[in-house]
């Protein structure tokens, strides 16, 4: 729901930088928990309650968050609260004048709504490449066991023979390298272009493997 919320209240020109903070973000997320990990190991035997009652707290900040902030200016305009939306909108730009970008929200939302059967036009030949793009790309992502790797590296790298204090370690290597990855995706990506990130990354995959 993030990427899908930055994306309809950030403005046109920022939501592309936005959506890589965020990726930036949970990179960072993911290497601090496992700083965090590696820090509480050592704290023997209450250590580990120490490091899953810390999880607790990103939970609190983000559903406490989560209360405060208003509904997104599109989700208003789609379930009819038009000028709701229009106060949201001149809210979070802090300014009265978005009369073109409210009215092309009102438009694209009309445009939507006037689609029978989006489902099933999806499925039409003339929109398959991007459907199947859509389904395989992350598919193809989540099949090389990546999230694997993130989610129980320390249980792996001990069963390839490192100790316990080891293999939470190399659970930090692992989310130092997904980090700096993602710096150098933000660095590169516009001179580069998205594509050669793409084809870039799975030849380093493939050597890898």
């Amino acid at each position: 729901a993030v990427p899908l919320y930055l994306s309809e209240m950030a403005p046109a020109h920022l939501r592309g930088g936005l959506n890589m903070m965020f990726q930036l973000a949970t990179t960072l997320g993911i290497f601090t928990a496992n700083m965090v990990n590696y820090g509480t190991e050592k704290l023997r035997p209450w250590g580990w309650r120490l490091s899953l009652g810390l999880a607790a707290v990103p939970a609190l900040l983000m559903t406490v968050g989560g209360l405060l902030l208003p509904e997104t200016p599109n989700c208003l305009i789609e379930r009819g609260h038009k000028e709701e939306g229009r106060r949201v909108l001149e809210r979070i730009r802090g300014t009265r004048n978005v009369g073109a970008e409210f009215e092309d929200m009102v438009d694209a939302s009309e445009l939507a709504n006037a689609i029978e059967h989006p489902f099933r036009n999806i499925l039409e030949r003339r929109n398959r490449p991007q459907l199947v793009m859509a389904i395989f790309m992350p598919m193809f992502q989540i099949l090389t066991g990546i999230n694997s790797i993130l989610f129980y590296a320390p249980v792996l790298f001990q069963s390839m023979g490192f100790g316990g204090h080891a293999s939470l370690y190399s659970s930090v290597l692992t989310g130092a390298v997904l980090a700096s990855s993602t710096l150098v995706s933000i660095a590169t990506v516009d001179k580069w272009g998205r594509r050669a990130l793409l084809i870039g990354g799975g030849i380093q995959m493939i050597v890898c493997q």
